[in-house]
């Protein structure tokens, strides 16, 4: 008969002391919290990703590249009536210049924001699964922490669009800009 008391309260040890390991266990009760983490970490790493793959440097070339054009031309071209497909070009330029003038000071803001959103995150997550927050704790963080993602998120949104479009004005203007300045550069030969 004791043994059968031994047994019986091995089985319930062995039935009990799971659940009640599982009910403590920080992960399960924030299940929901920590893949929420997951998704928003994805969406990061998705932003790092568009980060990552633009080309500063390129960007800053162009900008002097604008810069050095209308240098040129303030120097070849005096115009006694204005060329209006030029001053398109020029003022094509100018928006080139003014958009990604300060690009690498963008590139450092941006870079430490998506850094510092992305280790809020890691470190929530690691509370969450060390226990060390509460549930209302847990609510709070990563609702500040989803909100200043997603002002991250649009404010890099913007400026990824802006670089796009003023990249793509480059390749569509500056082309237009350095033939006009090389047709300047043999008609002042022809005059000297």
């Amino acid at each position: 008969m004791k043994q059968l008391n031994n047994v019986t309260k091995f089985i319930f040890l062995l039935i009990v002391l799971p659940i009640i390991a599982t009910s403590c266990d920080p992960a399960k009760e924030f299940e929901t919290e920590l893949s929420d983490i997951e998704l928003q970490l994805a969406h990061v790493d998705s932003l790092e990703n568009l980060f990552d793959g633009i080309d500063f440097d390129s960007l800053t070339i162009m900008v002097d590249h604008v810069k050095a054009n209308e240098a040129e031309i303030k120097n070849l071209y005096t115009p006694d009536t204005l060329n209006e497909e030029f001053g398109k070009w020029m003022n094509d330029c100018k928006s080139i210049r003014k958009s990604l003038g300060n690009v690498g000071k963008d590139q450092g803001v941006y870079g430490d924001e998506l850094n510092a959103v992305k280790h809020q995150f890691l470190d929530l997550k690691d509370d969450i699964s060390n226990g060390v927050l509460k549930k209302d704790q847990v609510t709070e963080y990563l609702s500040i922490e989803k909100a200043a993602l997603d002002k991250v998120s649009l404010s890099f949104g913007s400026f990824y669009s802006m670089v796009s479009a003023e990249r793509y004005r480059y390749y569509v203007v500056v082309p237009k800009v350095d033939s006009f300045i090389e047709e300047l550069k043999a008609n002042n030969d022809q005059l000297d």
